[in-house]
């Protein structure tokens, strides 16, 4: 890989994963451009610099003209209360038209975008089937139907642009910063909550920020690696009952489980309508990265016990500043 320095743009810059991507572009000396809808200062570098834009989905105009060589497109809707096919659409597939529609502005080279597993599905009943990079699309909510649209736009925008293009597909990204489940998770685990847990023999693909990160460079900075999508996530799955006793470890508090049978679960979590999410974590979702490691000798170099440490750690550095 070229050790040249690089002019890199970052939708999603304020994001858990933008951030973190960002201050490794910046360790590495690239010139970044965080594309956001407020001016963000977390890097104290002189190679940042702020791109704001005040709503992706609406039609917006750069007065500037910006010689980008990669552009990391995070940018996306994750969560919607509602499950609002919509929502999701607005912003994962017309915030990214209008972002292309102005690459004139950018003269981009290539985009690497983050996509989701859900593209793929919600996973299996069996250990015994996987997701690999043969595997069908089969989205199966209105975020992983969003998502399949968005990859289906880059693609024909870069087709007929001739921008070369790479797209990844994690799991679950856990780490310093995460917000979601996760970050319930911890909260419950500290004031010592039981948590209700279905009793299965499921695993669950993850895959740590940094080694995340540590891809999304490799396969982006790489000239030789174009036009190719890819599943990625750690080597070990591991059940949702283990995760939970490894975040406690993590943060030194003792976990109180209670097996629950699923249709009980379900019904306990219909009136707040959460009740998929039995079937969602009673499952298996196990993604195969051979295709990448293959082609660009990617391994992850961090463990989940030390990427569940690094994601505590900042928690509760977070909740000392906060009090």
């Amino acid at each position: 890989m070229s050790k040249k320095k690089y002019n890199i743009l970052v939708s999603g810059a304020s994001g858990f994963i933008g951030l973190m991507l960002i201050k490794e572009l910046l360790k590495q000396g690239h010139n970044v451009y965080g594309l956001v809808r407020k001016n963000i200062n977390n890097f104290n570098n002189k190679n940042y610099t702020n791109i704001l834009i005040e709503d992706i989905t609406k039609n917006f105009d750069l007065n500037k003209t910006f010689n980008i060589d990669y552009f990391y497109h995070l940018a996306a809707k994750t969560h919607v209360k509602s499950n609002n096919y919509q929502e999701y659409y607005n912003v994962n597939v017309i915030g990214l038209k209008n972002i292309l529609s102005y690459s004139h502005n950018l003269k981009i080279k290539k985009v690497i975008m983050l996509s989701s597993i859900k593209v793929n599905g919600e996973g299996f009943l069996t250990n015994s089937n996987i997701y690999s990079h043969q595997s069908k699309e089969d989205p199966r909510d209105a975020y992983g139907v969003s998502k399949l649209e968005a990859e289906k736009l880059l693609k024909e925008f870069c087709k007929l642009n001739k921008i070369n293009f790479i797209i990844l597909r994690p799991p679950l990204v856990y780490g310093a910063g995460v917000k979601g489940n996760l970050s319930l998770l911890m909260k419950y685990i500290d004031k010592n909550i039981p948590m209700p847990i279905v009793k299965t023999n499921n695993l669950r693909s993850l895959i740590s920020l940094s080694n995340l990160v540590d891809a999304l460079i490799l396969v982006g900075l790489n000239n030789e690696i174009f036009d190719k999508t890819y599943l990625i996530s750690d080597d070990s799955p591991i059940s949702v009952e283990e995760l939970y006793k490894n975040i406690a470890v993590s943060m030194n508090k003792k976990i109180i489980l209670i097996n629950i049978p699923a249709i009980l679960l379900k019904i306990l979590l219909w009136p707040i309508g959460k009740a998929k999410l039995v079937d969602k974590i009673s499952s298996s979702l196990i993604v195969d990265s051979t295709e990448i490691k293959k082609d660009t000798n990617w391994r992850g170099k961090i463990s989940l016990l030390d990427e569940l440490n690094n994601m505590t750690e900042q928690r509760n550095s977070n909740v000392f500043r906060n009090k």
